[in-house]
């Protein structure tokens, strides 16, 4: 790590692993103590920026002037928060791709609401009743029609 890294920086950086370190240690709850892997991140970091006065080489990972990475530097907010107790809550587990609603209101319409009650005065069902015959499908309908001459149009 061949950089040159303003000083200010690497000691702000510094000082916030100093802060969140002590923080997670003064909490005391069991929810805000830092993780095995969450330790060995600190100190790698801290180990990092006393040898190089940066914690990552690759200039693709951050901006180059900068003693943290994004990454790093996300992480280490999140460990500032946990210490504070304000740590971001674990994904659900489960749900997949169902709905999130458990009530389901139909946007269509049932053909059950335009049939009219049966009130026994006729012994007719939906099935029995014909329509008129002027309102077929078959009538209502365009058609070629021949012409007889003799003034009797043929269908």
């Amino acid at each position: 790590m061949s950089r040159k890294i303003d000083e200010k920086k690497t000691k702000r950086a510094l000082r916030r692993l100093d802060r969140a370190r002590k923080a997670a240690e003064e909490a005391g709850t069991p929810d805000r103590e830092l993780s095995e892997w969450e330790g060995e991140f600190l100190g790698s970091l801290e180990e990092r920026l006393e040898t190089y006065g940066s914690a990552f080489n690759d200039p693709d990972k951050g901006n180059t002037e900068d003693a943290l990475s994004a990454r790093q530097a996300l992480k280490l907010r999140e460990i500032e928060k946990k210490a504070k107790g304000k740590a971001r809550k674990p994904m659900s587990r489960g749900s997949g791709f169902r709905r999130k609603t458990v009530s389901f209101a139909s946007r269509s319409r049932d053909i059950h609401d335009d049939l009219e009650p049966d009130n026994g005065d006729t012994g007719t069902t939906p099935g029995d009743i014909s329509p008129d015959p002027a309102e077929t499908p078959e009538i209502r309908r365009a058609r070629f029609r021949i012409v007889d001459p003799s003034g009797d149009p043929k269908t």
